[in-house]
């Protein structure tokens, strides 16, 4: 049976330092990244759960398409994971999708803190309740209508298409299962959970799965900032430039010993608190294995100063492994922010065939 391509759909992640935007393509089973591309945004534009200046991001977004000569309209985006609701319940094995859903809107009470018409709610069946013969655990994601309906209308107001509202923790583990199948050498202890870091400019997220169960998910207030933050006040440069020489270079040659070398230590006991954290919050759940994303993830020392704290694996995967590049692609932009654009790729990957 001949199978039809999908259509095109842009991977857009909008995030307090920036909008990112990722386009994947597939032809005999080769990934091939046709646009990657990322525009700065001005401070508060947006903060951890709301755009707070859309004609800021209004703004970003048409930057990039024209930048790119981006054609594709289709867009799918992700909302930040404290403004959903996601729990794993236990319903009768036996409902179909529509008896589930009608099964949702009758308890709705139990799951959901809002008026069930206040909120849009997806769902997914997982598989047996080992606990419960007879029963399934379904995921339930939910939020509030207007943070959705906020969030489609920049994206059409600025000439896009939103066709999928995804929320940020699945789509980071999205591509992780895409890496787990062509890179696997990034193996989990047995019966340990996978924790993703989303280290960002001002806020580290960790999302945590157990058997691609969804099983914990927290906001921590620190990321790349203090290290722009040190360089400005270290080099008496401005923020552009503090940005730009962390980036792509030209900072003096002590900068990796006195500035670097001490902030990837700082960062790497604030994740191991915040994994300790998890795990005290969590005691059942042993960590397996950890995987670094965002912009914090480049810092290259990062790494390997937590695995000296920790006793399970790190990993800083790239989420563009064995993908061909488009020759647009500039490839001294994906040197530098291949990690930042995580959550746009996975968004991507939603038109991907698994």
């Amino acid at each position: 049976m001949l199978r039809l391509p999908s259509p095109p759909l842009l991977g857009l992640d909008i995030s307090p330092d920036a909008v990112k935007l990722v386009e994947l393509s597939q032809s005999r089973g080769k990934l091939r990244v046709e646009h990657a591309d990322s525009e700065t945004l001005p401070p508060g534009a947006v903060n951890d759960r709301d755009i707070q200046d859309a004609e800021a991001v209004r703004r970003a977004l048409r930057t990039i398409l024209e930048r790119s000569r981006i054609r594709t309209k289709a867009v799918a985006t992700a909302l930040p994971a404290n403004t959903a609701i996601v729990k794993v319940i236990s319903l009768p094995g036996d409902l179909d999708e529509v008896a589930i859903e009608e099964q949702i809107r009758f308890e709705s009470g139990q799951y959901i803190p809002y008026s069930i018409d206040a909120v849009n709610f997806d769902f997914a069946v997982l598989g047996p309740d080992a606990i419960r013969k007879g029963y399934n655990h379904i995921l339930l994601v939910a939020c509030k209508k207007e943070a959705v309906e906020d969030r489609a209308a920049v994206l059409e107001e600025a000439g896009l298409k939103p066709r999928i509202i995804d929320v940020k923790p699945f789509a980071l583990w999205l591509l992780h299962e895409h890496l787990a199948r062509v890179s696997p050498q990034e193996r989990n202890i047995p019966g340990g959970a996978v924790v993703l870091v989303e280290m960002g400019s001002a806020t580290t997220n960790i999302y945590v799965f157990q058997e691609g169960h969804p099983v914990y998910s927290r906001e921590h207030n620190f990321g790349l900032s203090r290290l722009i933050e040190e360089i400005q006040r270290r080099y008496g440069l401005d923020i552009n430039d503090a940005q730009r020489m962390e980036r792509f270079g030209g900072l003096p040659p002590e900068y990796g010993r006195d500035v670097l070398s001490p902030f990837a230590r700082s960062m790497a006991q604030e994740l191991f608190r915040s994994l300790d954290f998890f795990q005290a919050s969590m005691p059942d759940i042993p960590a397996g294995s950890v995987h670094l994303f965002g912009v914090g993830a480049r810092i290259p020392q990062l790494a390997e100063q937590l695995r000296q704290l920790v006793n399970f694996p790190v990993y800083v995967p790239d989420p563009f492994v064995g993908m061909e590049m488009a020759p647009q692609i500039s490839r001294r932009f994906m040197d530098a922010d291949r990690s930042s654009l995580a959550v746009a790729c996975g968004l991507a990957l939603r038109r991907i065939p698994a």
